[in-house]
């Protein structure tokens, strides 16, 4: 079976964790892993399988991740999972990302691709908008501090494991 995964990354959290799941197929498939922006809409008509990955941006897939799904052909023959990162340390509970892993099944149905689920894990929020979000969610600095170290952390080894695991049980669906 040939295998893509493709991806966009800005803090390299989601580019670990594809890689992760290329660790989860690799052994036994063909398999190859690129940037999405590597990659055209068509290109995929190639692959059995895609995986497509994305960090979460304000609750949604980037922009790039969702164009590319947009543009996807309808019934190419190939099917999809997805993966995301996102900064859910940021908050008290997991939330503000379902838009973003909902986005991936609902192309797939509007596309008439079928669709295998998505991965999902907490990683470290780009720094570059830190000081925006902790302002906009009224964090105290103390607090926030906590909050970093603990999503600094992620992806990890745990969560690289479990995209590993979940790449085998995407691929054990297709057999």
């Amino acid at each position: 079976m040939k295998v893509l995964i493709a991806y966009t990354t800005g803090t390299g959290n989601t580019e670990k964790i594809a890689g992760a799941i290329l660790g989860g197929v690799e052994a036994s498939h063909d398999a190859e892993i690129k940037r999405l922006e590597d990659v055209r809409a068509e290109d995929v008509k190639a692959f059995d399988l895609v995986f497509l990955g994305s960090p979460i941006h304000a609750g949604g897939l980037s922009a790039a991740a969702g164009e590319f799904l947009n543009a996807l052909p309808d019934s190419p023959g190939f099917r999809l999972a997805g993966f995301v990162t996102h900064a859910s340390g940021v908050y008290e509970r997991k939330e503000g990302f379902d838009r973003g892993i909902n986005a991936f099944s609902d192309a797939a149905k509007a596309k008439g691709i079928e669709y295998l689920g998505c991965f999902d894990c907490r990683g470290r929020l780009d720094p570059n908008i830190r000081p925006m979000v902790q302002q906009a969610k009224k964090i105290p600095d103390d607090e926030w501090a906590k909050r970093m170290e603990k999503l600094d952390k992620h992806p990890d080894e745990e969560d690289e494991r479990a995209a590993e695991d979940f790449a085998r049980e995407v691929v054990s669906k297709v057999r």
